[in-house]
């Protein structure tokens, strides 16, 4: 059987070397036929003359303006779809990924009817054993949660396994998932927006699936993504926008707006957390733009 013919779209912005890392990793897969894609992102460092050195059958997209993590994609997407690719990969510019990962991943994917969306094993640059994502679930009160995540891997996560999303820094998602439920949601921006993707797959019938075959490595954000302001803003307002969205009443009214509000006054009065007030502030200003019903990119972005 002919394989299918994947685009893998890589997002650049701002990150030249981790960039031309990720296309030179991707140069070494085993699998074919593909189309590679760069999207510069609005990026003050450019990639398209090293990037074409690297991998001399790319093509570089270009948007005029930092779009964020969906409206990126989705030019990438767009692009992909009208060469004829039956599945996308969507890759974070700083991801480096195994050469069988996406031999691996496609193997599950046209083995599994309706496998609509499906992720790697994930694991952090720093400490190639500790897992960053083996799939997410989302818990009690809604909250995500990456399963693995810090853990080392000893074989704890060796299944295929349906799950309720996967990370978007290295998603496959098939051509007929995109034609039925449509692409990424701009009013996101970036964080929660592959939550909300794989949850509007799943209620269209697509499964979810987490690859432990496949994988690939990524930087831990962990501590810079706790300690930064646009990340709590974006994680707090696209939670609420997702509820919204899939108009989840009760999950905003009973869980999501009063964790919240705790948080914000418990950064607001207590000592201890006076290193938080730059996040207190962007908490405060995810909340108000939720309830104005404002979309897209940060304020001061």
């Amino acid at each position: 059987m002919q394989n299918s013919k994947v685009g893998i779209v890589i997002l650049h912005w701002n990150h030249a070397k981790d960039t031309l890392n990720c296309l030179a990793a991707v140069s070494n897969l085993d699998y074919s036929p593909i189309e590679v894609l760069v999207v510069d992102n609005g990026s003050t460092e450019p990639v398209a003359q090293k990037a074409i050195e690297v991998f001399p059958h790319a093509q570089i997209l270009t948007n005029p303006r930092n779009l964020g993590y969906t409206g990126g994609n989705n030019k990438g997407i767009e692009t992909a779809l009208n060469l004829g690719c039956e599945y996308v990969w969507l890759l974070n510019d700083d991801v480096i990924v195994s050469p069988d990962s996406l031999s691996a991943l496609m193997q599950v994917a046209q083995a599994k009817p309706m496998a609509g969306f499906l992720g790697p094993m994930i694991y952090t640059r720093e400490d190639a054993q500790c897992i960053l994502s083996a799939g997410g679930m989302l818990e009690g009160g809604w909250r995500a949660r990456h399963r693995g995540i810090g853990e080392y891997g000893r074989g704890q996560f060796d299944q295929v396994a349906d799950v309720d999303y996967l990370s978007g820094c290295a998603l496959l998602v098939s051509r007929q998932a995109i034609g039925q439920i449509g692409s990424l949601d701009d009013d996101f921006f970036a964080y929660h927006e592959d939550i909300e993707w794989c949850y509007r797959g799943k209620r269209a019938g697509f499964k979810v699936l987490f690859v432990p075959q496949a994988k690939v490595w990524h930087p831990d954000t962990r501590r810079r993504d706790n300690d930064s302001p646009s990340v709590t803003y974006y994680i707090a307002r696209n939670s609420l926008l997702f509820a919204k969205k899939h108009r989840l009443a009760s999950v905003i009214w009973f869980h999501l707006l009063p964790g919240y509000l705790r948080t914000l006054f418990s950064w607001s009065i207590r000592p201890r957390w006076r290193h938080k007030r730059k996040q207190r502030d962007a908490l405060a200003r995810a909340l108000i733009d939720f309830i104005r019903g404002r979309v897209g990119a940060m304020p001061s972005q």
